[in-house]
């Protein structure tokens, strides 16, 4: 499964908890996505990455996909 389809199969059945783009180096970049999860951090942890570098040609439907989800920018405000 790629982590474009984990991510939408995260919306589908509702798992799907935040998005968050972080633009910190190279290995880093990109679209990370959490999914719901009771014994993870703060109630989610992460269930994968569209990186901005060898998934760019999933970043723009990745991007859709959770326009309007509250995707921040970065991990705390270092993004």
């Amino acid at each position: 499964m790629t982590n474009l389809e984990a991510l939408k199969s995260l919306l589908k059945s509702g798992d799907f908890h935040h998005a968050t783009y972080r633009e910190i180096g190279r290995i880093h970049e990109g679209l990370w996505f959490y999914q719901k999860d009771p014994g993870g951090f703060r109630g989610y942890s992460v269930a994968g990455c569209i990186n901005a570098a060898s998934d760019s040609a999933d970043m723009d439907e990745a991007c859709a996909l959770t326009r309007g989800s509250g995707v921040s920018i970065g991990s705390y405000g270092s993004g």
